[in-house]
């Protein structure tokens, strides 16, 4: 990593949720209609995750055409979503309840040709009251430059802990922007 991010002094490293599935587990899904990880988002990259020996997680990524950004290679924000999940996807081993991303920081270092598969591995690197802090790196595991052995970009999160409530003032969007009374304007 190239920031200049120095963690807490005061971090701790938390016990696993008990709720959290045991190493080489599959991690469920935390909202079917994530574009990051939902079965009922059709236009959604569909990232499977598995969970980790300790407080940690591993992610799948098939870097579809779709994701192209410059000539052949994906396109930065979707690799930037891809972390996003990875990182929320580990703070479930230590929270049992939604988290929202407050930070995330990515380094590019290797161009990611489309056709690739990445695999991702996000861990836990401390708490502190509604903070977490995580980080990861992708690794090119199969495609037309696949070498496991290289980092192609690396990430850091910090995540907050929020009640469910937190999502109350949004709802109504689920399916789409809601329908707007009669004589008002949409601008």
């Amino acid at each position: 990593m190239s920031s200049t991010w120095t963690l807490p002094d005061d971090l701790t490293l938390p016990a696993p949720v008990g709720s959290f599935p045991a190493a080489g587990q599959p991690v469920p899904q935390h909202w079917s209609r994530c574009f990051g990880c939902g079965d009922q988002s059709p236009a959604g990259m569909s990232m499977s995750f598995t969970a980790g020996e300790g407080l940690d997680v591993w992610g799948r990524l098939e870097v579809a055409p779709r994701y192209q950004g410059g000539p052949g290679v994906i396109h930065g924000g979707i690799l930037s979503t891809a972390f996003d999940e990875a990182l929320g996807m580990v703070c479930r081993s230590i929270v049992d309840g939604p988290v929202v991303t407050g930070h995330l920081e990515i380094d590019f270092a290797r161009p990611i040709p489309l056709g690739s598969v990445l695999e991702f591995h996000a861990r836990i690197d401390g708490s502190i009251r509604r903070k977490v802090y995580a980080s990861a790196e992708a690794r090119i595991v199969e495609g037309p430059t696949a070498d496991p052995d290289v980092v192609v970009a690396t990430s850091r999160g910090l995540f907050l802990t929020v009640t469910a409530e937190h999502f109350e003032k949004t709802k109504d969007f689920v399916d789409g922007v809601p329908e707007r009374p009669f004589g008002t304007s949409s601008i």
